[in-house]
């Protein structure tokens, strides 16, 4: 098992400092990166943005208000409820979150293009089972 462990925690740093570098590539955190990516499925308000995200409020706010400035996303009253915001994209939004996630598909795309061919369908699938079991047990790894 700890050549398992010490393979998927190398994995796991090996690509965020990847997505750092090659995907945001300085232009975007990989927060800001993250957040632009989700806010394509529509509209949604900060706080279901935050635990979405799996950051506090406080950090979502200053996540949107980064790229409130940029002019990536807006911010607006809830039509159904004035005390809510919900945050959507921005046409400029819209097209940086293209932008990464052309560039995030083509890294990963490159990754795979590494595997030997015969067997990128099992590593395909043992990544689809690993996503999966982690988001089954998401609410039970919350430690902090």
């Amino acid at each position: 098992m700890k050549g398992v462990i010490d393979d998927v925690i190398a994995f796991c740093r090996m690509f965020s400092v990847f997505e750092r570098e090659e995907i945001c590539c300085g232009t975007v955190t990989p927060a800001q990166c993250v957040l632009l990516q989700t806010l394509r499925s529509g509209e949604w308000d900060v706080s279901s943005l935050a635990a979405q995200t799996r950051v506090t409020k406080g950090a979502m706010t200053r996540l949107i208000d980064g790229l409130e400035k940029r002019g990536w996303v807006s911010r607006d009253q809830s039509s159904h409820d004035g005390r809510r915001f919900v945050v959507s994209l921005t046409a400029d939004g819209k097209r940086q979150s293209k932008r990464l996630v052309e560039l995030t598909e083509k890294s990963i795309a490159t990754i795979l293009s590494r595997v030997p061919e015969d067997e990128r369908d099992q590593v395909i699938r043992s990544l689809h089972l690993l996503r999966q079991a982690a988001e089954q047990t998401r609410s039970q790894l919350d430690c902090c």
